[in-house]
């Protein structure tokens, strides 16, 4: 080999080597400003905003949850039937602020002539602060629960687990752990007419098992693993096992809309997993962060 020619090579590994070392310090400094950046949850929110919650899991192949579109599927949902006087009915509802706001789904509490959520052994009065025109959801005043939880408007991935929590068959505590299908939108009539988008989640477990009948647990929260409330309980498919729960958006929408706070003082959240939902079932309940709520007339 030439002289020249090895004089090449030399040069042309000095370059590659050059190069490979810049691309490695720039590859550094990148994770270094990673540290040094401070978490979501440090961060302020600009006012009136929903706070970061951290991103979901997504491996390769997997998608963040799409906005709503007039093509999602559509649910049909029947109108109910005029309540009489003698009529009962129970549902749930949870904390989302100290001074006795709650959260519910509004055909829990549509047309009662007599509100009560539960204390113990005892129900105290709740009366209905506001009720969207169209989407299942309603906020109710009554004495102060337990630590409020906050709500969250996503992102949401699919395949993402979600924990549900309240009081199914003849008002048992009860959990489901379920994932995240995709969109849906619920197509009323009646005295909540419209089409309102809802989340569609495919359920993986019940506790207390066997447990068949969940409609008592109609307007009880969906958290994700961290315990940042994403939906609210609505409509149920036991048959094909999925329920379906107000949008993200839509409950985002209602706190700005009624003053609400996202992580009102004293929120509480608690986290959840496959293995632990029945255990954060228990503790949401034995401190009235999540009630019963029963209808009357």
């Amino acid at each position: 080999m030439r002289f020249i020619d090895r004089f090449l090579v030399v040069l042309a590994l000095l370059m590659f080597g050059q190069a490979l070392v810049q691309a490695v310090v720039r590859q550094w400094e990148d994770f270094a400003a990673l540290a040094r950046r401070p978490p979501p949850s440090w961060q302020k929110p600009a006012p009136g905003a929903p706070p970061d919650r951290p991103a979901p899991h997504t491996p390769l192949g997997q998608h963040l949850l799409p906005p709503a579109s007039d093509r999602d599927p559509a649910i049909q949902v029947n109108p109910a039937p005029p309540r009489r006087p003698e009529t009962r009915s129970t549902g749930t509802a949870f904390a989302v602020g100290r001074d006795g706001a709650w959260l519910t789904a509004r055909h829990v509490v549509d047309g009662c002539a007599r509100i009560q959520i539960r204390r113990g052994n005892a129900w105290d009065p709740a009366a209905v602060e506001f009720a969207d025109a169209s989407a299942d959801i309603a906020v109710l005043r009554a004495r102060g629960g337990g630590p409020p939880l906050p709500v969250s408007a996503g992102p949401l991935a699919l395949g993402e687990p979600g924990y549900a929590f309240g009081f199914a068959g003849q008002g048992g505590p009860s959990a489901i752990h379920a994932a995240l299908l995709g969109r849906a939108r619920t197509l009323q009539s009646g005295r909540m007419a419209g089409s309102t988008p809802v989340t569609a989640w495919a359920e993986r477990a019940i506790v207390p098992p066997g447990e068949r009948w969940i409609g008592g647990m109609s307007g009880g929260p969906l958290t994700t693993w961290d315990g940042s409330v994403v939906g609210i309980m609505s409509v149920a498919s036991e048959r094909r096992g999925r329920i379906y729960t107000v949008a993200p958006e839509v409950i985002a929408a209602t706190v700005q809309r009624t003053g609400l706070r996202f992580v009102p003082p004293g929120a509480a959240p608690v986290s959840a997993g496959p293995a632990s939902f029945d255990a954060a079932r228990d503790e949401l309940m034995s401190r009235r962060s999540v009630v019963q709520v029963l209808c009357a007339g």
